[in-house]
């Protein structure tokens, strides 16, 4: 019994050992002492020695013996389990680094670019011959334009929305400025005063001044080759200038009627249209000669505003604006398909980067394994012959000690006479003779990416200068 529970005490003295005690590689830590004293291999020793135990005949070992081999044979396995799963961790890792996937996919890069820009310049192809039809379409009505009106290259007077802008400033500027001119006078012989005034001074100058631009606007028929057309400009030009010169009449006739009325019940309007019937001259002042002289001054800004509203000869530039319009769509699209090939080469020339860097950081992390694995085997090797010392040291000090408290007539067994040996038990290969042929080869495959990257990155960009130069013929085709 007493065998039997020093056994279980050595099987529980085995499984006793906290993480705290595991040391780097995961091997156990072995202290002799320490299971020396868990033991009582010295107390054991003494005191079966004094007793005669083991007998001189008996050829088996004692409990106390049975228990240290049971003890350190058991952390011996752990030190050797321990070596497997670091050796297996490592190994893991060496076979997974391989380049060939990196080599291969970098020399396929430069075919799959082609592929991509192929595929990319297909997809859109529809759409491109849509723009460029509409293109030639318009570039050939702006030809037929020009030859038919005899005109030339140059490109027509084209404004934009801020030119615009700035004409209808110019007109709602004039239209003001008549406005508070008039208004003045027209109030002094209205029954509604200034507010009344204001009003018919307005009406007045917004059909001057719109008027007279509008006349300006078709007087640029003058300019067109036809001379029906031309004829019809002219006549719209001298019409203009009659509509301001009327218009600048009737405000002379308002300013001299209005001040002769001196009944609020008079109606102003049939005394100005009398006036005018009967051919009354309304230029008896200097105000009247002066209103009349701002009111044509304003007509006629506004005519030449209307006549250079665009370029001077009617219709080019609305010819000439559709066509810039799908021109520019044209542009447009081409610069994107030009951008999307842009992306698609960076994204290659990226890539084959990525892997040259990827498989120096493999290689890099290879040779970081490899000597992982070599220092694995020294503290394997350590450590196991840690295990087995200590067993033949704590065997040692236990018959020693068993053989100095035995009687004279108790001799030792002959069998303390034999080391202790050890079961066998596989042990894990660390050597790192095909790990250097395997380096050897993920050398090569390396050294083979980095003499094809730079021809990579070369037949990349000439492929990708061929689809640019696919797109550029499409600005000189219309």
């Amino acid at each position: 019994m007493s065998f039997l529970r020093r056994f279980l005490a050595s099987v529980k003295a085995l499984f006793s050992y906290r993480p705290d005690e595991i040391s780097e590689g995961y091997f156990p830590v072995i202290d002799r002492e320490r299971i020396k004293a868990e033991l009582k291999i010295v107390e054991n020793a003494r005191r079966e020695g004094a007793h005669g135990i083991p007998d001189a005949r008996d050829t088996r070992m004692t409990g106390t013996e049975y228990s240290i081999l049971a003890s350190v044979d058991g952390l011996r396995k752990a030190t050797i389990k321990s070596g497997m799963g670091w050796l297996k961790s490592i190994q893991h890792r060496l076979d997974s680094l391989d380049l060939t996937e990196e080599h291969n996919r970098t020399v396929q890069l430069s075919d799959e670019f082609e592929r991509k820009s192929d595929s990319l310049l297909s997809r859109h192809d529809g759409e491109l011959q849509d723009l460029l039809r509409n293109a030639k379409a318009t570039k050939a009505e702006l030809d037929k334009f020009r030859v038919e009106n005899q005109l030339s290259e140059a490109a027509p007077k084209v404004v934009d929305w801020v030119g615009y802008a700035l004409k209808v400033a110019i007109l709602v500027a004039c239209c003001v400025a008549e406005t508070a001119i008039n208004a003045h006078f027209f109030a002094s012989g209205m029954a509604g005063g200034l507010v009344a005034g204001a009003v018919m001074a307005f009406v007045l100058a917004f059909f001057n001044v719109v008027g007279a631009s509008v006349f300006g606007w078709a007087s640029t028929n003058m300019n067109h080759v036809r001379s029906s057309r031309r004829i019809f400009g002219y006549g719209t030009l001298a019409f203009g200038a009659i509509w301001t010169c009327s218009i600048g009449g009737l405000v002379a006739y308002c300013r001299y009627v209005m001040p002769k009325i001196e009944e609020s019940a008079v109606n102003n309007i049939s005394l100005i249209w009398d006036s005018m019937a009967n051919f009354v001259n309304p230029f008896d002042s200097l105000e009247s000669i002066a209103l009349f002289m701002f009111t044509v001054f304003f007509g006629v800004i506004a005519l030449v505003d209307g006549y250079k509203w665009s370029d001077r000869y009617p219709g080019y530039s609305t010819v000439y604006k559709n066509h810039t319009a799908k021109f520019n769509d044209l542009l447009e699209f081409v610069e994107e398909l030009q951008a999307e090939l842009e992306s698609v080469k960076g994204e290659t020339l990226a890539e084959i980067e990525s892997n040259v860097k990827k498989a120096k950081e493999s290689i890099k992390r290879f040779r970081s394994n490899m000597g992982e694995k070599s220092v694995a085997k020294k503290k394997f090797i350590q450590h196991l012959g840690v295990a087995e010392n200590t067993i033949q040291a704590l065997f040692q000090c236990y018959r020693y000690e068993n053989q100095m408290a035995r009687p004279q007539d108790k001799p030792r067994p002959d069998y303390f006479s034999e080391e202790v040996v050890l079961e066998p038990e596989p042990l894990p290969d660390f050597g790192i003779e095909k790990d250097e042929l395997r380096l050897i080869e993920q050398e090569e495959l390396l050294r083979q990416m980095l003499s094809i990257i730079e021809p990579t990155r070369a037949k990349v960009q000439s492929a990708f200068n061929q689809k640019f130069d696919q797109l550029k013929p499409l600005h000189g085709q219309i």
